[in-house]
């Protein structure tokens, strides 16, 4: 066994290293670098100005991978329909990071998180990772992590299902596990399940990370988790009917 995991490990790594060099994946890649520095001196600005803190922790989708900017991402447009809900100046610290699974919210980002607060208290903190876990975590492995997680969040954080589109019958039996997990722990549950799935078309920039149209699925999520209102399809728009 111990020798066929090394196998399966070599030809993941082989394929997703096939897969990147492909045109749309560059452009992500690409990303993925720009878009960290650009929450980076983001996060500085936030610390430094006033207003009610969230404490951001995921993966690549957190940082906005796939998106036209960084701040097209579900983070930038959740923290604007934040602001028109309640009229103030909300700050993110986005402590995300692109191929994150739920082990390293768990142990890095989430410790990483509150001590860049310095003792400021978040008013809302948002853990939506899982994606690279349907691909490379064991599921047993994969629920007790989210086991940890959902203890260690405090009460009313915000967790997230996998979106459609990935290993869906595992990643059903996951998401179920989490809803329950959530609930017990006093977590509110962003159902990304729920608000994707096909037609896919015109929703991805590369086939695995949304692009704008896509990422406002994922806001919509998050949104119904917080009580926010959506932003309405359009004709034409992808979400819609």
């Amino acid at each position: 066994m111990p020798h066929m995991r090394c196998r399966l490990t070599l030809a993941y790594r082989l394929l997703v290293d096939l897969v990147r060099r492909l045109p749309p994946f560059r452009r992500s890649v690409a990303q993925v670098a720009a878009y960290r520095t650009a929450w980076e001196q983001a996060n500085e600005a936030s610390l430094l100005a006033d207003g009610p803190l969230w404490l951001v922790l995921g993966d690549s989708a957190a940082q906005g991978v796939g998106a036209s900017s960084h701040e097209s991402g579900y983070v930038g447009v959740v923290r604007d329909r934040l602001a028109a809900a309640d009229g103030r100046p909300w700050r993110i610290v986005n402590v995300s990071r692109s191929g994150a699974r739920t082990r390293e919210v768990v142990d890095v980002q989430w410790p990483a998180g509150v001590e860049a607060l310095a003792g400021l208290l978040p008013e809302l903190v948002t853990a939506v990772v899982g994606g690279n876990d349907a691909m490379r975590t064991p599921e047993q492995q994969w629920r007790r992590n989210i086991d940890d997680l959902c203890a260690a969040l405090p009460s009313g954080a915000v967790v997230a299902t996998v979106a459609r589109g990935v290993f869906e019958r595992r990643v059903q039996r996951v998401n179920a596990h989490l809803r329950t997990t959530a609930a017990a722990a006093g977590l509110r549950v962003a159902d990304l399940w729920a608000f994707t799935g096909a037609p896919y078309k015109g929703l991805y920039a590369d086939g695995f990370h949304p692009n704008d149209a896509g990422y406002l699925q994922w806001a919509d999520a998050l949104s119904a988790a917080l009580g926010l209102p959506s932003t309405p399809a359009r004709p034409g728009d992808p979400r819609g009917p």
